[in-house]
C-alpha cells in the first residue's frame, strides 16, 4: 500500500512538472507554438483526413455491418495459421497495412466492442497492427519527400515484413485457449443498412481525437527544432515525436533505413492516437512501447537488406515548403468529405428525433 501511495505521488508530480514546462514553453516559445499548430492542423486538413477518414469508416463499417464473421474458409484458416487468430480479424489487419497507423486500432475497437475477439485477442493485435499505410509511405516519403517512387515501395515492403514477423511471434507465445473464435456465421446478421451511421460516427470521432494530438505533436516538434538548430546531428530526434514532421527532416539527406526505422517506430503522437483508441483494454505501455522499438529495429534492417538488392540512386530531397504544396490538390476532396460528415451527422440526430416521437 505505502508503495501505491509513493508511485502515485511521483505520478502526480511529474504531471505537474510537465504541465508547468508546457506552459513555460508556450509563454517562452508563443510564436514556435502558433506555427507548428498551423502546421499540423494543415497537415490534417490536406493530407491525414482525407487518407485516413475512409479508411476509419470502412474499417468499422466491416465489424458494424457483420461483414468480417462471414469471410471464406481459406482466409479464416490463414489468419489462424499464421497469426493464431480468429478468421474476423483478417480485414483488420490488412486495413491496417493499407489504411495507415491509427486503422487497425479502430478496427479492433470494434471487434473487441461487438464481442467478436477477446480482450487478449485484442491486445495481441493492438502490438502489431500498427503500420504506416502506401498512401504515406509511397505518395508522401516516396513521390513527394524523396521524388522516388522506389524509396517509398522498399519503405511499404518493409512495414509490411515487420508486422507479419511481429504478428507470428505474438501468436507463437500465445496460450491455446485464445484462439477459440466467438465468431459465429450463425449468429452474426448482416445489416449493412444500420451498420453507415454509427461507423461514419465513430470515425468522425477518431479523426477528431487524432487532429488534436498531431497539433499538440506538431507545437512541440516545432519548438524543439528551434532548441536544436544549432546542433543538426540530432534533428533526427523530431521524428521520436511527430513522425510527419520528422520524416521532413530524414529525409534531406540521412539514411533510408534511418527513415524507414522512424516510421517503423511512429512517434509518440501515433502511440498517443492508438493508446487512447484503445482504451480499456488494460494495454501495458511498455509492452507496446517495446513492440514499436521491435518493429522500428525490423524495419531498419529489412530496408537495409532490400537496399543491397535494390539500390535506389540519391536525389535532390524536396523541401518542406515545396512537400506541402504538392498536397493542395486534396483540398477538394476534403471538403466533400467535411460536407458528408455534416450531412450524416445531421441525419443522426433527425434519427433520434424520430425515435423519441415514436
Amino acid at each position: 500500500m505505502r508503495i501505491y501511495k509513493i508511485f502515485n505521488k511521483t505520478k502526480a508530480a511529474l504531471i505537474w512538472v510537465l504541465v508547468c514546462v508546457s506552459l513555460a514553453t508556450l509563454l517562452i516559445f508563443p510564436k514556435e507554438c502558433r506555427n507548428g499548430g498551423t502546421n499540423g492542423a494543415y497537415l490534417c486538413i490536406q493530407v491525414l483526413i482525407p487518407s485516413l477518414f475512409p479508411f476509419m469508416v470502412l474499417s468499422s463499417f466491416i465489424t458494424e455491418s457483420g461483414l468480417s464473421a462471414h469471410l471464406p474458409q481459406w482466409m479464416n484458416k490463414a489468419t489462424m495459421f499464421i497469426f493464431n487468430l480468429p478468421g474476423c480479424c483478417t480485414l483488420t489487419i490488412l486495413l491496417s497495412l493499407v489504411g495507415g497507423y491509427p486503422v487497425g486500432a479502430s478496427g479492433i475497437k470494434s471487434l473487441w466492442k461487438q464481442k467478436m475477439i477477446t480482450k487478449d485477442q485484442a491486445k495481441r493485435m493492438a502490438l502489431f497492427c500498427v503500420a504506416a499505410g502506401p498512401g504515406f509511405l509511397v505518395t508522401y516519403i516516396g513521390a513527394v519527400m524523396t521524388r522516388n517512387l522506389k524509396t517509398g515501395y522498399i519503405l511499404l515492403v518493409s512495414q509490411i515484413v515487420s508486422v507479419l514477423i511481429l504478428g507470428i511471434l505474438t501468436g507463437l507465445s500465445a496460450k491455446r485457449e485464445e484462439t477459440i473464435n466467438p465468431c459465429s456465421n450463425a449468429q452474426i446478421e448482416i445489416a449493412p443498412a444500420r451498420a453507415i451511421i454509427p461507423s461514419v460516427t465513430k470515425a468522425i470521432n477518431s479523426c477528431a481525437l487524432m487532429c488534436a494530438l498531431v497539433v499538440i505533436f506538431s507545437s512541440a516538434s516545432e519548438v524543439l527544432i528551434t532548441l536544436i538548430k544549432d546542433n543538426p546531428s540530432v534533428k533526427w530526434i523530431v521524428a521520436m515525436f511527430e513522425i510527419t514532421n520528422g520524416v521532413k527532416i530524414l529525409a534531406q539527406g540521412y539514411p533510408t533505413a534511418l527513415l524507414s526505422a522512424a516510421c517503423g517506430f511512429g512517434g509518440l503522437c501515433v502511440h498517443f492516437q492508438v493508446l487512447s483508441q484503445l482504451r480499456g483494454l488494460g494495454i501495458s505501455k511498455l509492452v507496446f512501447f517495446i513492440f514499436r522499438i521491435l518493429q522500428s529495429i525490423l524495419c531498419g534492417a529489412c530496408t537495409y537488406i532490400l537496399l543491397k538488392f535494390f539500390p535506389v540512386s540519391q536525389t535532390v530531397f524536396s523541401t518542406v515548403e515545396n512537400a506541402q504544396s504538392k498536397m493542395n490538390n486534396t483540398t477538394a476532396g476534403c471538403i466533400v468529405l467535411v460536407i458528408c460528415c455534416c450531412a450524416f451527422l445531421i441525419s443522426l440526430k433527425g434519427a433520434k428525433s424520430a425515435g423519441r416521437t415514436r
